[in-house]
């Protein structure tokens, strides 16, 4: 059963997961959320759900992971968010800012056992 995935922040990196998203034969791209009203006029183009607050996001029971491609200084934020409200997260590189936020954020993970990774695209090659 294919995975449900929101992604937070639409730019190029978020595209870039969107893309992947709508090909993928394990997870199904539930919307994204941006604050760029440019961002979410160029998803409604590609067919695209758009959620019109990230609250709208964390309160849809079908996302089962939160993929944050925003501002790095913001991720901590979206990812314990997220988490809390029972999401699994992906958060672009460079996760955080400073190391303690990294452990607050791995700290929400293990508290509501909910995934928390960090794409690392190159990972595998």
């Amino acid at each position: 059963m294919k995975k449900n995935i929101a992604i937070v922040g639409f730019g190029g990196q978020g595209g870039w997961h969107g893309d992947h998203a709508l090909k993928s034969d394990v997870v199904s791209l539930a919307g994204i959320y941006d604050i760029k009203e440019t961002r979410c006029e160029y998803a409604r183009s590609k067919g695209i759900h758009v959620y019109e607050s990230f609250e709208a996001v964390l309160k849809d029971p079908s996302v089962d992971v939160v993929v944050c491609a925003t501002p790095n200084d913001v991720h901590k934020e979206i990812a314990i968010d997220a988490m809390r409200h029972g999401k699994n997260v992906i958060s672009e590189k460079p996760v955080t800012l400073c190391t303690a936020d990294l452990e607050e954020m791995i700290a929400c993970a293990k508290e509501t056992g909910k995934l928390f990774t960090v794409h690392q695209n190159r990972r595998w090659d």
